[in-house]
């Protein structure tokens, strides 16, 4: 390794949000940010997207993080922050979303097992 490249400090960003991006070749890829999901199909992500919102917009943008990219054939990964927090804080969202989705169609449908808004399956 040369000199510069060893005192040569690794970029981080400020004012975006953390995310984890898996690109498999021409299959499409996905990007797990904290509070939102994309998917897309084909090598082309750009206007081929769909997103899933999770939560409410981010808000510790301020924090600087630092870029990784790693490639392995067809696979390519990039990652802004930490891949393992930016997992865990998407799946605190969804588990969020999940139970406030569950906690609204328990209070506004019957507990009839026979209800088609019911949860539960018939006995």
């Amino acid at each position: 390794m040369t000199e510069a490249k060893r005192s040569a400090k690794p970029v981080r960003r400020r004012g975006v949000e953390r995310s984890l991006e898996i690109q498999l070749g021409r299959l499409g890829g996905i990007d797990v940010r904290p509070t939102r999901l994309f998917l897309w199909g084909g090598e082309e992500r750009k206007g081929r997207e769909r997103i899933v919102s999770l939560g409410t917009p981010p808000r510790s943008l301020l924090i600087p993080r630092r870029e990784r990219e790693v490639q392995a054939g067809a696979v390519q990964v990039r990652s802004l922050g930490n891949p393992l927090m930016t997992i865990a804080l998407a799946g605190v969202h969804v588990a969020r979303k999940l139970a406030r989705e569950r906690s609204e169609v328990s209070e506004s449908g019957s507990a009839d097992p026979g209800s088609e808004r019911s949860l539960r399956s018939p006995d």
